[in-house]
């Protein structure tokens, strides 16, 4: 078998859109799913506890199905109303699912710090409100880099399933290329590198901060 990589050097600032576009998404969807998963589980562990109960089906629903499924429900579903970008419903359909994990994790976390924090904030005059947000969620936060920065990785990896819903992203990009040249064997190699080289930097970034804030544990 001989290789051929001309059409994928021809097609590279196609290939670039789409890596520009996944880019994108995944910073969106980790800004969406790392906050809203702390929101979820900081009311669910201390503000509200009759809305825990809704909260932990949310998060047990969107852990117990898989994305595509998610993402096919969310298109079409939301498409028999309204007229929705397929990129806008990526992320929803991306955020959500890994929210419902990053909540999984920031509900462990923050069980996990001592009660004597908050009864010693609360001594020193400290709020509800201001001894959750300024003493329990930056410990329970630090406590949980290494698990949240691992579930980002795997969300940069599940972009590529938003090409099932036509999002331009890498793995989308790349099919018309393959339709066109009947080179699909060098093009998922050089996607495949990208990724590899996206991943090595986001773990470089993960392992930097974890042993930023190792003291602080």
């Amino acid at each position: 078998m001989e290789f051929d990589f001309t059409p994928v050097i021809t097609y590279f600032p196609t290939l670039m859109k789409g890596l520009g576009v996944a880019i994108f998404v995944a910073i969106i969807v980790a800004l969406m799913s790392v906050l809203g998963g702390l929101l979820v589980a900081v009311i669910s562990v201390y503000i509200n506890k009759v809305l825990s109960w809704p909260l932990r089906f949310f998060i047990w629903l969107f852990m117990t199905t898989p994305l595509l499924l998610q993402l096919y429900l969310l298109y079409f579903g939301i498409g028999e109303w309204v007229l929705i970008p397929a990129v806008v419903v990526g992320i929803l359909g991306l955020g959500f699912h890994y929210m419902a994990y990053n909540a999984d994790i920031f509900v462990a976390t923050l069980k996990s710090v001592s009660d004597g924090q908050y009864e010693a904030s609360r001594s020193l005059g400290f709020g509800h409100t201001a001894t959750i947000f300024y003493i329990l969620v930056p410990q329970a936060f630090i406590r949980s880099i290494p698990q949240i920065g691992n579930n980002m990785i795997l969300m940069v990896k599940d972009t590529s399933v938003l090409s099932a819903i036509g999002v331009a992203e890498l793995v989308y990009a790349s099919q018309y290329a393959i339709s066109v040249s009947f080179r699909p064997f060098e093009f998922f190699i050089v996607i495949a590198i990208m990724y590899y080289i996206i991943n090595v930097f986001m773990e470089l970034g993960q392992v930097w901060l974890e042993r930023l804030t190792a003291y602080r544990r």
